[in-house]
């Protein structure tokens, strides 16, 4: 019978991709009691234990002779949110400069162990960390329901303990409240946070953060600027992002791009990599596009972190460039990884119609063109639908790409980057004259059925501005600004009438997950989130379901 440890109730997955290696660190765990092992000998199959079994602790090699190493995997697991809030995730590495590699992330492990290892290694690692996460249980317990309140809740009473986990509590209490879209409470956890200690990152990140939800961008640039400044923060991703997030909010593209490029040199990875490719391609800079996408294509080539959309892109820039023959190569070559995924076989159509013009084969263009149109059910804000736009253009079709274009504004009349991409269509296929009609027109439209459905609000005819609003939903149900609208006139009706509608309320729950997906992390779905739990709280205890 296996000894019984604090350890033994852990759930444990290997990742290594030789069986000696996994033999080595199964044993090493079982002298620590953990006797339920996993093992699993590259991402993909990691990536698919993680998806079905919940770990609390996972040992992983840094160099897997994969096509995706341990670091990439890591990353992929946390902006996938595949990890649980309280699963220990370790490094082992032979190379004893990972540190400075890690240094240089978007995320950074647990621990890092340096081989060789012993059981020892991982126990003293272990008993720090398990301390500290049994000390945060009863807030990561909240989070792991989506509790945010009682997580907020559950930190004040720590923070009440004026402990060594203050630090802590306090760190996960601004974030959560960011998270509420109370801003001003963030504001005064994080400044808590920098009187205790006043040259602390995390804090002056969160402060910032909360700076730039609340719509004072300069101010979160300057504070984010700040700790760029630093030696410290120079590497601080996280702070080059409030910088370019508010550099856009404010209609600065450009300098948003410049930001983003400063990131990317700092902490060249894919993900910075294919962030500035995409910035450089909507402000026009297609060298900068290319290069970076060619970047990212090599680094992420049939591994887990590999995206259909880079290799599109990257062809995109190229038929831009009047690179056809490379584009079409490298659609072809891309068609063998991505043929059962229908977002690339229609995208991918679109450009090899724009390079085949482009090429002088004008009658195979047509042929193309004609399997494009087939994919593509209904337009929208996307970069599928601008693609196909512009090979009509291109091919001479001008009505149909025009009202193309018209649809994908009127899709998300909100969205300036997919104006941004709708312009520069328009102006290289040498429709620039109409950039004014096409998408100051069609937003216009779109903004006015919005201003009829909250003016009939206005005049307390409330059922008819809810009918407005729904059809416009109908007829956009991706449309982000129409979704807000929807979501908040929903509330308001909500709030006039003084009852609860269950219809109404499931309708709103509908439209803020809609919105978390096309928007995930967005500012004004966290404050229409926040409207939407005042409202429900608003309504009489008696008339809501308990």
């Amino acid at each position: 019978m296996a000894t019984q440890t604090q350890f033994s109730n852990l759930q444990a997955l290997v990742i290594d991709d030789m069986s000696v290696q996994q033999t080595t660190l199964r044993g090493q765990l079982g002298q620590l009691g953990i006797t339920r092992v996993d093992v699993a000998a590259n991402a993909e199959d990691a990536a698919r234990q993680i998806r079905s079994r919940r770990y609390n602790l996972i040992l992983c090699d840094y160099n897997l002779n994969q096509k995706t190493d341990g670091q990439q995997l890591f990353e992929h697991l946390r902006d996938t949110n595949l990890l649980p809030v309280d699963c220990l995730f370790f490094m082992v590495t032979a190379e004893s400069g990972y540190a400075s590699v890690a240094a240089a992330t978007e995320h950074h492990p647990d621990a890092y162990l340096l081989k060789p290892i012993t059981a020892s290694h991982i126990e003293d690692r272990l008993k720090a960390l398990l301390e500290k996460r049994d000390a945060l249980l009863p807030i990561t317990q909240k989070l792991a329901k989506e509790d945010l309140l009682g997580a907020v809740q559950a930190c004040d009473q720590l923070l009440k303990a004026e402990n060594r986990w203050t630090m802590a509590a306090l760190q996960i209490k601004g974030k959560t409240l960011l998270q509420l879209g109370k801003h001003e409470e963030a504001k005064q956890t994080y400044r808590q946070a920098l009187d205790k200690r006043a040259n602390l990152a995390w804090a002056q990140l969160g402060l910032a953060r909360a700076h730039k939800a609340a719509g004072q961008f300069d101010e979160a640039r300057q504070l984010a600027q700040d700790i760029i400044q630093t030696p410290e923060g120079a590497k601080n991703v996280a702070a080059y992002d409030v910088v370019a997030e508010s550099m856009d909010a404010q209609g600065d593209a450009q300098g948003a791009m410049w930001v983003l490029r400063d990131a990317a040199t700092v902490v060249p990875s894919s993900r910075r990599q294919r962030l500035l490719g995409e910035s450089a391609y909507r402000n026009g800079d297609l060298d900068t596009a290319k290069e970076c996408m060619q970047k990212v294509a090599k680094a992420t080539r049939g591994s887990v972190i590999a995206q259909p959309q880079d290799t599109l892109l990257l062809a995109q820039a190229m038929v831009d460039m009047g690179e056809t023959a490379e584009a079409l190569k490298l659609l072809a070559d891309a068609n063998t990884l991505y043929r059962n995924l229908p977002e690339f076989g229609s995208v991918a159509l679109a450009i090899q119609v724009q390079a085949q013009v482009k090429a002088g084969t004008p009658d195979e263009a047509e042929k193309t063109l004609k399997r494009a149109r087939e994919t593509l059910r209904k337009g929208k804000a996307d970069f599928a639908t601008i693609a196909l736009a512009k090979a009509e253009l291109m091919a001479g079709h001008e009505e149909e790409g025009l009202k193309l274009l018209a649809t994908a504004v009127s899709a998300d009349h909100e969205n300036p980057k997919t104006k941004q991409l709708i312009g520069n269509a328009l102006r290289n296929t040498g429709h620039e004259d109409k950039i004014d009609r096409i998408i100051n027109t069609s937003s216009a439209a779109m903004q006015t059925r919005v201003q009829d459905a909250r003016k009939l609000l206005r005049d307390s005819k409330m059922d008819e501005a809810v009918a407005a609003i729904e059809t416009a939903v109908r007829d956009y149900p991706e449309n982000t600004g129409v979704l807000l609208q929807a979501a908040q006139i929903n509330c308001m009706a909500l709030r006039l009438k003084k009852e609860y509608n269950s219809g109404m309320v499931e309708r709103v729950r509908l439209y803020l997950n809609r919105l978390e997906q096309l928007l995930p992390g967005n500012d004004r779905v966290t404050m229409m989130k926040r409207y939407f739990r005042e409202t429900l709280a608003s309504m009489e205890p008696a008339s809501a379901p308990h």
